[in-house]
């Protein structure tokens, strides 16, 4: 199966539940860190070693880590909606 394109309704559907789960992008980043890492282990692990390394001697390297793991939860969110919408097209043979 290909990734597929996130549409904008599924962009802004994704983004607006993100954003009503927790006040602000730190709060939710922190507040589903630990449920991306049991869904995810081997990508959460690539993704926060890698950013240690990237922001390591970084004076604001601890924040700037967050924001970067924001970005990369926030993406993989988009396009796990985006499988599901097709997978749920697929299952009922809707067309866009």
């Amino acid at each position: 199966m290909s990734i597929p394109i996130v549409s904008e309704d599924c962009a802004l559907a994704v983004l607006s539940k993100m954003h009503t789960e927790s006040d602000g992008c730190a709060k939710w980043t922190f507040a589903n860190a630990e449920e991306f890492g049991m869904e995810q282990p081997a990508l959460f692990f690539a993704i926060t070693e890698n950013l240690k390394q990237l922001h390591e001697g970084d004076e604001d390297g601890e924040i700037n880590a967050a924001k970067s793991l924001y970005v990369a939860m926030m993406t993989y969110r988009l396009v796990k909606a985006a499988v599901e919408a097709d997978q749920l097209n697929d299952l009922f043979g809707e067309d866009e």
